[in-house]
């Protein structure tokens, strides 16, 4: 996967990538090549997640600070 994909995009792909992998239909070379493509997106997810977090902890900072005025 070449190019980052949304938050959204990612967990489909992950979606497809497990069931592919619980089908137990796969060659194993198929499997490996999923399983590491998984592992990536799964990254990509956390780290999207934690920048919204942050972000979210700054509106909410910045917020408040706004109503203590």
């Amino acid at each position: 996967m070449a190019e980052k994909l949304t938050f959204h995009q990612a967990m489909m792909r992950l979606d497809e990538i497990v069931t592919k992998l619980n089908s137990n239909q796969l060659e194993l070379e198929e499997a490996m090549k999923l399983f590491e493509e998984g592992l990536k997106l799964s990254r990509q997810c956390d780290n999207q997640l934690k920048k919204f977090e942050n972000k979210m902890n700054t509106l909410l900072v910045d917020e408040g600070d706004k109503t203590n005025e």
